[in-house]
Parts: structure tokens; sequence; C-alpha cells
């Protein structure tokens, strides 16, 4: 399979990044760049918690929640949610905070364009462990977490006040990632926040361009 792939120098300060652009997701070797671009890409995740439903207390409960890491544009790999304490995930978290995400690439054209079934390995699945922290609505990163959710989930905008929504966030301690044939992958905190994906593949076509920055 050829895949055209341009590469070009770009300085920024005393800092060298080399920048490529291509249609496809990076190269499944390089685990916390992938780990990004699925985050990114993604506009939804399955999040688990700790149940407090008194027919499932203590097993654990699935669901799903809308999720940006930020505007189309400009990923930082944290994942925000807009929550609510009326939603069974949302009343879970008010008592045990620890949960973790999944995100695949199954979401995307890319796995149905290469035939790839959502549990082929080879159909990028992300999963980030850690803990759900509720934002300060005075801060910039709520300005910036709202943006990025509105942005991308523009029917949010008008979701009933009186459910008293909040902005919040993982902060992620574990991640694990499976995007090729040999298993999953556990990925460092650090190498995943420094490596930089700023895609959009969502475009049925694949006709917007990619760009992968390599800090």
């Amino acid at each position: 399979m050829f895949i055209r792939i341009f590469l070009f120098i770009t300085l920024f300060c005393d800092l060298d990044a080399m920048t490529i652009i291509t249609s496809d997701p990076p190269d499944p070797k390089l685990k916390a760049l992938s780990a990004r671009y699925i985050i990114h890409n993604t506009d939804w995740v399955s999040i688990a918690t700790i149940s407090t439903l008194p027919f499932a207390k203590s097993y654990p409960f699935a669901n799903i929640k809308s999720m940006s890491d930020g505007p189309v544009s400009q990923g930082t790999g944290v994942p925000y949610i807009l929550m609510t304490g009326i939603d069974f995930s949302g009343k879970d978290l008010e008592v045990d905070r620890k949960c973790s995400l999944m995100a695949s690439l199954a979401e995307l054209p890319y796995c149905q364009k290469n035939d790839y079934d959502p549990e082929d390995p080879r159909c990028g699945r992300l999963i980030l462990i850690g803990q759900f922290e509720k934002l300060d609505n005075t801060t910039s990163e709520y300005a910036f977490a709202k943006n990025a959710l509105y942005s991308r989930h523009p029917a949010m905008r008008i979701w009933p006040k009186v459910h008293k929504f909040y902005i919040g966030k993982l902060v992620i301690e574990n991640i694990i990632i499976l995007n090729d044939f040999g298993g999953e992958v556990m990925v460092k905190v650090e190498d995943y926040f420094n490596a930089n994906s700023t895609v959009d593949m969502r475009n049925q076509n694949n006709k917007l361009p990619t760009k992968y920055s390599f800090p």
C-alpha cells in the first residue's frame, strides 16, 4: 500500500519539529502519537465507573459520553466531558471519582474503509484510566474546555440548564493502547502529553489533510 507523504521541517525558536502530512493514522509503532490521534479524532467515549445503583452496587457500569480534547485544530490529549449529577455515571463519580474511558477508531470511516472489524487490533482502541475532576468555571481551562466541547458538539449549547451540567476532565493516571497485532501496550503519561497530533479524520471522503507534529 502506497501512501503519499510530504515532509517538511518547521522551526519553533530553538526547537526543531518534523511535520508529516498524510490521510492515515500514525505508524502503529508510534504508540503515544497514536493514542493522541485516537482521542483527538473521536467525538464520544465509553466511560466505566463503579456503580452506585442499588441493583448493581460495586459492579462496573458503562455509559456513553460525548467528549472533546480540544477544537479540531487544537488537540490537548485531555478528555473533557459535559457531566450532570442526575446521570448514572455522574452519580457514581460523586461517590468515587475513579473511572476509565475507552475510545476507538471504529467511530471513524478508517476501520470500515480498511474492512477492519471493531475488535480487530488494527482498528485502534485507547483506554485512559484516572480520576474525574470538575473544572472551576472561573479558570482559563474552563473557558478552553467549554469551547472545545461546544465547537464539536453544538447541541450542548441548548441542553436544559435544569440538569445542572458541569464540565469535567479525566486526570489521566494510566494509558493502554491496542492498535496493532502483538497485544496491548502501556504508554507513559509523560510521553502521551509530549506527543502532538492535530488531526481530523471525520471527513467521510478523507479530503482533509492530517498533520502530525513531533516535538
